[in-house]
């Protein structure tokens, strides 16, 4: 993820076709536009996306802190690969 020029590396949680969950020790005010970029196992190259953080969880345990973070306009290619990779999970 990039934020403010700065790169952060964070742990996925939930993911949907919608957004993303990342668990973060430093969240990102509500509002603000990052850039995300992840890999599938179901596509070759990353997906790149920008994103809006839509809410914060800034209290409780360590795996609990993060953000979920919107999409703002997923490539078809990506849309697909994403399918995919949620027909893979059981």
């Amino acid at each position: 993820m990039l934020f403010d020029g700065k790169k952060q590396v964070t742990r996925t949680r939930n993911l949907s076709l919608g957004g993303l969950y990342v668990e973060t020790p430093f969240p990102i005010p509500i509002g603000t536009t990052v850039q995300l970029r992840f890999q599938l196992p179901t596509q070759p190259e990353p997906v790149e996306v920008n994103g809006d953080v839509r809410w914060v969880v800034s209290k409780g345990s360590s795996d609990e802190i993060g953000m979920g973070i919107r999409f703002q306009g997923l490539r078809a290619r990506d849309v697909w690969a994403l399918n995919r990779f949620f027909q893979t999970i059981v």
